[in-house]
């Protein structure tokens, strides 16, 4: 719908940000026509290896300086969008020299009319970067990358009925050879009908499945049929309550099941909600709240049981500064964990964060920033607890 455009570009521009820094930059609307920035990020991680303290005396910490470019492109083509945003650009670690290596992401969103009602979104994404290592068993360089491509048809339509649809396919590889057996393709299509009144919202009831696999996972156990089939079926309301409040709650019934024998399937129920609030033009509040079965590369499990809760805040101080501030919450239950990479069992983790940054705009082509960032993850295997606390500064200059 219309009135989640503004959600739609946050997400987008939150898949840009490096992983260290996931909400260190104020998430914008990108501007019409092409911008290019050279961006310096300076990072200070009181923990980057994402090691538990209690269990290592060595020095964890250390400086990260990440140069890049930074691009933004946004056009309309009479009734066609385009929408581009990327960054190129490669960290130095001032302790943790192995860590060196590339950090590129890349959003591409196009929408398309292509007759009436209906529109083709197509989406690529692409993100190369150094593995999260508190995901890892053991402490290795690597660089994880994802390519991600989704094409969505929508008729949406302001009263009736409408039918939607959608395909994707996801790769993850590592670039590490000890890596390789944790890469990962997702395969998803997704068709339903929704349901369009002004006086009432809109509702979509759709059916979804997903198939996971690891190509590689039989290198390290021979025969090792590794994977899942994701089902799922739900219902999807979505409101403008007013111009300042819009909202949409989902809820769905979805079901796991593994190929490799000895692995017990999953049922449950799956929730997806956001809500934008806006009680003034200088303050915007998002909330999001997400409960799925899913697959991620480097922890080892067939799949995951993941529930995240979001809460973030902007505020415009004035035409050249602002604030934002927020906190995250997940848990994650790991189901069918191969133990490739170590031999403890991680069963479950909750990962808890809180933020808070400033940016300001020094001069009409001159930006700058800072954020402090702290993170700690509990669960009952002492190697994967951790706490860091990080600090980031940028500068970038608009050509």
């Amino acid at each position: 719908m219309k009135q989640f455009s503004v959600m739609s570009a946050a997400a987008t521009a939150a898949l840009m940000i490096p992983q260290a820094a996931l909400s260190q930059t104020e998430v914008e609307v990108p501007p019409d026509g092409l911008r290019v920035r050279p961006t310096v990020r300076l990072l200070y991680d009181s923990n980057v290896l994402r090691q538990n303290d209690d269990l290592v005396t060595a020095e964890q910490d250390d400086l990260r300086i990440t140069p890049s470019i930074d691009v933004t492109y946004r056009r309309q083509f009479g009734l066609h969008r385009l929408t581009v945003i990327g960054s190129a650009g490669y960290d130095f670690h001032q302790r943790f020299e192995f860590l060196d290596r590339e950090r590129i992401s890349l959003q591409a969103d196009a929408d398309l009319s292509v007759s009436g009602y209906c529109h083709v979104q197509p989406r690529a994404r692409l993100n190369f970067a150094q593995s999260n290592l508190s995901d890892q068993g053991v402490v290795v360089g690597n660089t994880q990358r994802t390519q991600d491509y989704r094409v969505a048809v929508d008729c949406e339509k302001p009263y009736g009925f409408f039918p939607v649809a959608a395909m994707g396919y996801l790769n993850t590889s590592n670039s590490a050879s000890s890596r390789r057996i944790f890469d990962i393709d997702t395969s998803t299509a997704m068709a339903g009908i929704g349901y369009s009144k002004a006086s009432l919202g809109e509702i979509r009831a759709t059916f979804q499945y997903e198939r996971f696999r690891r190509p590689n996972a039989d290198e390290a156990i021979a025969g090792l049929r590794d994977g899942a089939e994701n089902y799922r079926a739900g219902i999807l309301f979505r409101r403008a309550v007013a111009p300042r409040l819009s909202w949409q709650l989902g809820a769905n019934y979805f079901k796991t099941k593994p190929r490799a024998p000895g692995i017990a399937d999953f049922s449950g129920l799956g929730v997806e909600a956001q809500a934008v609030y806006t009680p003034s033009n200088r303050l915007s509040i998002l909330l999001d709240v997400d409960r799925s079965s899913r697959n991620q590369s480097n922890t080892g499990a067939t799949y995951i049981v993941q529930t995240d809760f979001s809460l973030r805040g902007n505020l415009k101080l004035g035409a050249r500064s602002g604030l934002s501030a927020g906190g995250s919450y997940s848990r994650r239950s790991f189901k069918g964990e191969l133990q490739l990479d170590t031999p403890l069992l991680r069963r479950s983790d909750r990962t808890r964060a809180v933020f808070a940054g400033y940016r300001y705009q020094l001069r009409s082509r001159l930006n700058a920033g800072a954020e402090i960032r702290h993170e700690w993850r509990t669960t009952a295997v002492d190697q994967f607890r951790y706490k860091s606390t990080s600090g980031l500064l940028f500068v970038g200059l608009d050509l």
